[in-house]
C-alpha cells in the first residue's frame, strides 16, 4: 500500500511508514493530517527573499508530496544549493525528523563527484529544511523521455559512474534501495550524480523501517527487495542494470519480470546485463567496483552499436515519436502503416502525435482536445487516410463519453462524421472498426461494440487499446472470463501504458474486486505518478472499500495535478465518510461549480446536506440532480447505472413514482449489481417498506456493497438501531 500521509510504497503490513513516520494503525491522526493539509499553506518564499539570514531565494524549483525545493545562494558556502522546504504537518513529527537527520549523516560519509551532496539539516519558525548541492540539469528520467534511446557509449558512459557512485555508498556500508532514473542527475556539462538518499539503509544502523518492510519504486526493485527480505549493495546493482537496459532500449521495466525472460540485447553488452540483472544475487557481481570495471572494458572496446546488440537508430524524422511515444502508440502505427495508404510525412508526425494524445494523455479535457487539434492538423495535410479519420472518430467519442452526455453535443455529430469518412476510405481497418465500436459503447451498445472489436482483434490480434475496449464490453455484457482475458492481453502486449493499468482496475473495481482494482490503479501511480486519473480512481476504488482517510489523501494528490469536478465529488465522499459533514458539503459545491451539469454532484451534496439537518436546501439539490439526471438518461437510455442513479434522486426528492420506475427498470436490466440493489433498498426504505429494504440490503452486501457507503447515506440513518440492519452491517466489508 501507500502511506496515507505521504503517498510512499509501504509494506501491507507495517505499522509504521519510513518516509514520513506516520502510525499507519492510527486512522483518527490521518483525520488531523487531512485538516493540516488542507489548512497550512505551503512554504511561498518570493525570489529575493531572505531565509533564516542565511539562504537568498533565486527561484522557486517545484514542489512535491513533502516538499517545496527552490533554488537559493548559500551565504555560508558562497554557492548556489537546492533548498527542500519539508511541508509543516510533517516538520512535526519527531520520527520524521529523524529520518532527515539520518539523510544527512549518511550522504556526509560519501564524498565522490558522482554522489549529490547534502549539505545540512535545520528548522526555522516551525519549517524543516534541508540544504543540498545545486545541480543545474535534469534527470536521467527526464533525458530518457525526450531522447528516447541513448547512444550506447553514453549509455555505458552514465551506468559507469553511477557503478562508480554505488561503490563509494557502499564501501560505507550503505545501500540505496531507491535508485531509478528519476533519482539520477545529469547536469548541462554531461556529468552524472546519484541523489536522494531518503530510503538507504546502513548496515549495524538501528532501522525505523518495520520488519518486512518494502522500500523504494517498485519498476526498480530487485527480486528479493520485493519480497521484503534484507538487501545489501547488490539490490542496487540489479537497479543499475534495469538502468542501463532502459537507456540502451527506451523500454521502462517490464513489471513483475519474468526472471526466466529478460529480453536482454544481443552483443558484447548481453554478458554485463545479465549478471547485473541475475535473479539471484549471489549471480550478481560482488561488487560496485567489479560492475564498474566490466561497463569501462566495454566501453574501452568502442564497440559499435551493431557489436553491443542494439537496434539501428530511427530516423530523425521520426524519433520524437520514439522518444514521447509509448509501445501502445508503435503497435497503433504498424495496425494503421502496415496495412494501407501511409500519409504524407507532413501529416504523419500529427497523426502519431494526435494518437499519443489521445491513448497516453487524454485525461482531461484539454489534453484530449489537443489530441482532437493534432489530428485534425494531419487531415489538413492529408485527408486520405482513413486511420486518422477514425482516431479522430475515436478521440470524438472519447469526449463525447466522458464529458459531453448529451444528445445533441457537438461532439457526438463529429464523432459520427469522422467514423463515416473513415468507413468510406477502408471499412476493413481494424482502426475503422475499434471507432465504430468506441461509439457503440459510449452509446450503450456493447453487444454491437463486442462483434466491432472482435473484428478489430481478429485482424490486428496486436492492437491493445481494442482489447482494452473489448474488455469493456464484454464486462458489460456480463461475460466476466471473456473481459477479463481481454485485458490481461492488453497489459501483456503493453505492460509499460498506465492507460492499460487503470482500464484493467476499472474492470476489477466493477465487478467489486476491490484488492485486484487497487493493484492496478498503485500500478499506474508507479507508472505515470503525475497521473491525476489513476490518483483519483485510486481514491475511488479506496472509497468503496471504506478507506475514507486514505482516499482523501490519494485524491488531494490527484487534484495537485488537476483541478476536476469528480475528484472533488469523491473528496467530498471520502469527508462525508469522516463524518466531516461541513468539509463534504464545501468539496461537493466545488464540484458543482466546475460541472454544474454533473447531476452525480448534486445528489451528493443533497446528502451532505441533509446529514446536517438542512432538509430545505436538501431537497433542492436532489431536485436539481433529478432534472439533470433525465437530461442525462436521454442520451444513455440503456445505461442501468444511470436509472439506479435517478431513482435514489428522486426518492431522496419526494417523486416516488419516478424512483419505483427507475428502480425496477435498472433492477431488470442488472439484478446482480451492488449499487442497482442499493438503490433499490433507498427506494423501499423511502416507502417505509422496511422488510423490503433490509432484503435488498442483504443480498447486496452479501455481494460485494460497503459498510462506509451503507452507514454514510441519510435515508438509512433511520434504520441504524434496527437488530436486523445491525447484523446486515457485520457483514459488510
Amino acid at each position: 500500500m501507500r502511506c496515507p500521509r505521504c503517498a510512499e510504497l509501504v509494506s501491507d503490513h507495517a505499522r509504521q511508514c519510513p518516509h514520513c513516520s506516520y502510525d499507519l494503525r492510527a486512522p483518527s491522526e490521518v483525520t488531523t493530517t487531512l485538516s493540516a493539509h488542507d489548512t497550512v499553506p505551503a512554504p511561498d518564499l518570493p525570489p529575493g527573499s531572505d531565509f533564516t539570514g542565511r539562504f537568498m531565494i533565486i527561484e522557486k524549483a517545484g514542489r512535491g508530496g513533502m516538499a517545496t525545493v527552490y533554488k537559493a545562494r548559500d551565504k555560508v558556502l558562497e554557492q548556489e544549493v537546492a533548498l527542500k522546504l519539508i511541508h509543516p504537518e510533517l516538520a512535526r513529527v519527531p520520527t520524521f525528523v529523524e529520518r532527515f537527520k539520518r539523510e544527512v549523516r549518511v550522504t556526509r560519509q560519501i564524498t565522490h563527484p558522482n554522489v549529490c551532496r547534502v549539505h545540512d539539516l535545520g528548522e526555522s519558525a516551525g519549517l524543516l529544511y534541508l540544504s543540498m548541492q545545486w545541480i543545474n540539469g535534469e534527470t536521467l528520467k527526464d533525458l530518457l523521455g525526450k531522447a528516447g534511446r541513448l547512444d550506447p557509449e553514453r549509455a555505458l558512459e552514465i551506468a559507469e559512474k553511477i557503478a562508480l557512485a554505488l561503490d563509494a555508498v557502499h564501501s560505507k556500508d550503505v545501500t540505496h534501495r531507491d535508485l531509478k532514473p528519476g533519482n539520477v542527475m545529469i547536469d548541462h556539462s554531461g556529468e552524472v550524480f546519484v541523489m536522494d538518499f531518503g530510503v538507504a539503509t546502513e548496515r549495524g544502523a538501528s532501522d525505523i523501517t518495520s520488519p518486512g518492510m518494502v522500500e523504494g519504486t517498485l519498476l526498480y526493485m530487485a527480486p528479493e527487495q520485493r519480497r521484503g527480505e534484507e538487501v545489501d549493495g547488490r539490490a542496487d546493482l540489479y537497479a543499475l542494470g534495469l538502468i542501463l537496459e532502459e537507456m540502451l532500449t527506451s523500454q521502462p521495466p517490464v513489471p513483475q519480470r519474468d526472471a526466466e525472460r529478460i529480453p536482454y540485447p544481443n552483443g558484447a553488452v548481453a554478458p554485463v546485463l545479465e549478471k547485473l540483472l541475475a535473479h539471484d544475487r549471489q549471480s550478481r557481481y560482488a561488487s560496485a567496483k567489479t560492475a564498474a570495471l566490466a561497463l569501462h572494458d566495454l566501453r574501452s572496446q568502442s564497440a559499435s552499436r551493431a557489436a553491443l546488440g542494439i537496434p539501428p537508430k530511427v530516423p530523425h524524422r521520426v524519433r520524437w515519436a520514439v522518444a514521447g511515444l509509448t509501445l501502445a502508440i508503435i503497435v497503433a502505427a504498424f495496425v494503421i502503416f502496415g496495412r494501407g495508404a501511409h500519409p504524407r510525412p507532413e501529416a504523419q508526425v500529427y497523426y502519431e502525435r494526435g494518437v499519443h494524445y489521445l491513448r497516453e494523455e487524454s485525461e482531461t479535457l484539454r489534453s484530449l482536445d489537443e489530441a482532437i487539434v493534432m489530428l485534425q492538423r494531419s487531415l489538413e495535410k492529408d485527408s486520405t487516410v482513413a486511420a486518422t479519420w477514425a482516431v479522430l472518430g475515436e478521440a470524438y467519442w472519447t469526449r463525447y463519453d466522458r464529458f459531453d452526455r448529451r444528445r445533441d453535443a457537438p461532439s457526438r455529430t463529429e464523432a459520427t462524421r469522422a467514423v463515416k469518412r473513415a468507413l468510406a476510405l477502408d471499412p476493413d481497418l481494424p482502426e475503422v472498426h475499434n471507432a465504430i465500436a468506441r461509439g457503440l459503447i459510449a452509446e450503450g451498445d456493447y453487444r454491437g461494440a463486442a462483434r466491432e472489436l472482435e473484428i478489430a482483434v481478429s485482424r490486428e490480434p496486436r492492437f491493445d487499446a481494442a482489447w482494452v475496449n473489448l474488455g469493456r464490453a464484454e464486462q458489460s455484457l456480463g461475460e466476466y472470463a471473456k473481459g477479463l482475458d481481454a485485458l490481461h492481453k492488453a497489459v501483456r502486449l503493453n505492460p509499460t501504458s498506465f492507460r492499460n493499468y487503470i482500464s484493467l482496475g476499472n474492470f476489477h473495481l466493477r465487478a467489486e474486486e476491490y484488492g485486484e482494482a487497487e493493484k492496478a490503479y498503485r500500478m499506474a501511480t508507479d507508472l505515470k505518478p503525475d497521473s491525476p486519473l489513476a490518483w483519483r480512481n485510486l481514491g475511488a476504488c479506496l472509497l468503496f472499500q471504506g478507506f475514507a482517510e486514505r482516499a482523501a489523501f490519494a485524491l488531494i494528490r490527484s487534484l495537485d495535478y488537476e483541478e476536476n469536478a469528480r475528484t472533488r465529488t469523491n473528496l467530498g465522499i471520502a469527508y462525508q465518510y469522516m463524518a466531516r459533514y461541513d468539509s463534504a458539503a464545501v468539496q461537493y459545491r466545488k464540484a458543482a461549480d466546475l460541472e454544474p451539469a454533473n447531476p452525480s454532484t448534486w445528489g451528493s451534496l443533497g446528502d451532505a446536506l441533509a446529514l446536517l439537518g438542512q432538509a430545505a436546501d436538501a431537497k433542492s439539490a436532489y431536485e436539481t440532480a433529478v432534472r439533470l439526471g433525465h437530461d442525462r438518461m436521454e442520451a444513455s437510455p440503456m445505461n442501468p447505472a444511470m436509472h439506479s442513479d435517478l431513482a435514489g434522486w428522486c426518492a431522496k426528492a419526494g417523486d416516488l413514482a419516478c424512483a419505483s420506475s427507475e428502480a425496477a427498470r435498472a433492477l431488470a436490466m442488472q439484478p446482480q449489481d451492488v449499487h442497482v440493489l442499493f438503490a433499490n433498498v433507498l427506494v423501499r426504505c423511502v416507502q417505509g417498506r422496511d422488510n423490503e429494504a433490509l432484503d435488498l440490503l442483504d443480498r447486496a452486501v452479501r455481494l460485494g456493497l460497503g459498510r462506509a457507503e451503507v452507514m454514510n447515506d441519510p435515508v438509512l440513518v433511520r434504520l441504524h438501531e434496527d437488530t436486523r440492519f445491525r447484523r446486515i452491517l457485520e457483514l459488510a466489508s
